[in-house]
């Protein structure tokens, strides 16, 4: 596929699909914001953003290279994963295979009246921090269900989408802007090739029982001193980063595989019964197993 170019003027909704090799399978455009959700995410695109873009990934996983520049950052295009683009930004994106997204465009004007209104600065001293496949449990569950009320065109669904929306910029303001407090520096984590060990073993296990000290052996560390340092290495604690690995692989199954019965997930992935299965799905998403499933198969 040649690489084609995203230079977005007004009306977003139409000259975002230019970038599309194929068109969205569903798309909704409001006043302050639109929502695509994308069956197949394009090879590659060269993309120049004009307004703020947030991309999360349905489905899929594949290796993705982004380049700014110089810059080169690459990475997986885990389910549930988010990139969040500023305003301003021109770069290339090039993936090993396509996956299924949602994307939201907030327009500028919206943020600004929201930072001048609302947090009481020069929304042109304001600057928001790109985010490079990044895990937001909020902006994931709003995303999610702004892409599924939107597209109703019904006075509650175009409220309660309006209303997602104005909840979703103050947060990406709140967490991913210079308004942010930074977070504290953390030491004493694991050295890249400990994790790298521990990592892989809990990918190569997802679905069985893995123990704390089983881990802390491949780290060669005490159990007790293994869940802080990892815990300061990828900010959640041992059991929280696998249970979100768990879920990711649910989702990821869910979509890709539809006639996978729910039992057999719940088999597949470790849960000790669907009830946990389903309890836990639906705090990580806002959705049980089947709800999702029924919403977001292709």
């Amino acid at each position: 596929m040649d690489l084609k170019s995203l230079n977005r003027a007004p009306p977003p909704a139409a000259e975002f699909t230019e970038v599309l090799a194929i068109p969205p399978s569903e798309t909704a455009e409001r006043d302050l914001f639109f929502v695509h959700v994308v069956d197949e995410t394009p090879l590659h695109a060269r993309v120049s953003f004009r307004d703020l873009a947030l991309g999360l990934y349905l489905s899929g996983r594949h290796t993705i290279r982004r380049r700014n520049g110089a810059n080169v950052v690459d990475g997986w295009s885990d389910p549930g994963t988010i990139n969040l683009t500023p305003p301003g930004i021109e770069e290339t994106w090039e993936a090993s295979a396509s996956s299924r997204a949602a994307v939201v465009v907030i327009r500028p004007e919206f943020l600004s009246r929201v930072i001048e209104e609302y947090w009481g600065a020069d929304s042109r001293r304001v600057e928001i921090i790109e985010q490079f496949l990044i895990r937001d449990p909020v902006v994931e569950a709003v995303m999610l269900n702004l892409a599924r009320e939107a597209a109703g065109d019904t006075p509650a669904g175009r409220l309660y989408a309006e209303s997602g929306c104005e909840f979703l910029a103050h947060h990406l303001i709140y967490r991913y802007s210079n308004l942010s407090r930074p977070p504290p520096r953390s030491v004493g984590g694991l050295s890249s090739r400990r994790l790298r060990v521990v990592l892989e073993y809990i990918e190569d296990t997802l679905g069985q029982p893995i123990k704390l000290r089983e881990l802390a052996a491949l780290a060669g560390i005490s159990a007790r001193h293994f869940e802080r340092a990892f815990r300061q290495s990828k900010g959640s604690s041992p059991h929280a980063y696998l249970m979100e690995r768990r879920l990711q692989m649910a989702r990821d199954l869910l979509l890709n595989q539809p006639e996978l019965p729910i039992e057999q997930i719940t088999r597949r992935l470790g849960f000790s019964s669907s009830s946990h299965f389903s309890s836990a799905f639906r705090r990580r998403t806002g959705f049980t197993p089947t709800n999702f499933r029924k919403t977001w198969s292709q």
